[in-house]
């Protein structure tokens, strides 16, 4: 139970940390490297009360941690599935560091942890966001080969309380691994997510196929989860 504890801690303290980084300071100059294409301000909050995905990290966060006790007191609960979706905001959050100002516009420059040059576009209450990099060298892992194209692209809409993100990677022109997720905050304050991933290869690089989805709403008083898989592949359906 105690090991349970530290795992949900790490990937909570990790988005967390981001988030406070970046709420940023209105008198900071843009990153290295930035751009700006418009400079109209824009940093009111929605109705909604969020203005920034580190807001909606925060939610989603305080939401899960009303029923942290439960989770760690039921010993056959399958932790892990239950803590990675909301390891979506830790990229996302990255992105506010191309715009501290949260203005109106659009905003270049490299992601702070994944260093991948990125863009942020806020048009008023909503946000657009991504990346398009082709890996120079291989990474820690087998199955990440010099040569591959990884993408992601989000939307964060502020007033409808929603935030969704698409993640893939592709070589030879074909989708290898695939990651969509969404989150939204329902009229009762509870939030609920859908997590969906497919891969054609094993972390060895070997090919199999295998997917995952994982539904998770929580709120005061309740929390509801289903976990299923599937032999789908990169792919699958959104739902």
């Amino acid at each position: 139970m105690k090991s349970k504890s530290i795992i949900l801690s790490v990937f909570l303290c990790a988005t967390l940390l981001l988030s406070g980084c970046g709420s940023g300071d209105d008198s900071k100059d843009l990153p290295a490297g930035s751009t700006e294409s418009k400079t109209i301000s824009s940093s009111a909050k929605s109705s909604s009360g969020f203005s920034k995905i580190s807001d909606m990290a925060d939610a989603w966060n305080a939401a899960y941690e009303l029923n942290e006790a439960a989770i760690n007191d039921y010993e056959d609960m399958p932790i892990l599935e239950l803590v990675t979706p909301g390891t979506a905001f830790i990229t996302g959050v990255q992105y506010e560091l191309l715009n501290l100002d949260n203005k109106d516009g659009r905003f270049e420059g490299k992601l702070m942890m994944a260093g991948y040059p990125a863009f942020i576009e806020k048009d008023d209450k909503k946000l657009v966001f991504g990346y398009d990099y082709v890996r120079d060298k291989n990474g820690l892992a087998p199955s990440m080969l010099a040569g591959d194209r990884i993408v992601e692209n989000g939307s964060f809409l502020m007033d409808k309380e929603y935030y969704s993100s698409e993640k893939f990677t592709e070589r030879d022109g074909q989708k290898i691994d695939r990651n969509y997720s969404e989150f939204k905050r329902l009229k009762d304050g509870s939030m609920i997510c859908f997590d969906i991933s497919g891969s054609s290869l094993n972390s060895q690089g070997d090919a199999k196929i295998a997917n995952k989805i994982i539904f998770i709403r929580t709120g005061q008083d309740r929390f509801e989860f289903v976990i299923g898989t599937a032999a789908t592949g990169p792919e699958f359906a959104k739902l």
